[in-house]
């Protein structure tokens, strides 16, 4: 269902004239998001962890999803920019091109989410047992 929320999401911001940037972030870390929860919990589905693996985990997914959400972002202007074939484009290659160099930056903030993500649930955790 979260899918298809998304899907809809999706398709009406690809049909606006809009080149701002923050659509096209939110939209590409929350795929970035839905891919990893997807990946992880057919993979992963049921299975329990030491406490000891779970910060190294969770910095490699936040990685991962940091990474795949740059990823996301420069694919989701190309997609856009290809839909609309402006004169100008809503999106102009360099941007496309710096969303992509930025894109250690955004695994490493994904690292941090992802660690602080943990901590939360541990803390959640402990308040509830």
């Amino acid at each position: 269902m979260i899918a298809l929320v998304y899907g809809g999401l999706l398709l009406s911001w690809s049909s606006l004239e809009d080149n701002s940037l923050l659509p096209v972030v939110l939209l590409s870390g929350g795929l970035a998001l839905l891919l990893v929860i997807l990946w992880v919990t057919r993979r992963f589905g049921g299975r329990s962890f030491a406490a000891r693996n779970a910060m190294l985990g969770a910095a490699i997914l936040g990685a991962l999803t940091g990474l795949i959400a740059a990823v996301a972002a420069a694919a989701l202007m190309l997609v856009k920019d290809g839909l609309h074939s402006d004169l100008y484009p809503d999106y102009p290659f360099g941007l496309i091109i710096d969303t992509l160099a930025r894109a250690p930056l955004w695994s490493l903030a994904g690292i941090f989410a992802g660690i602080g993500a943990l901590l939360a649930w541990w803390a959640y955790k402990s308040k509830t047992t």
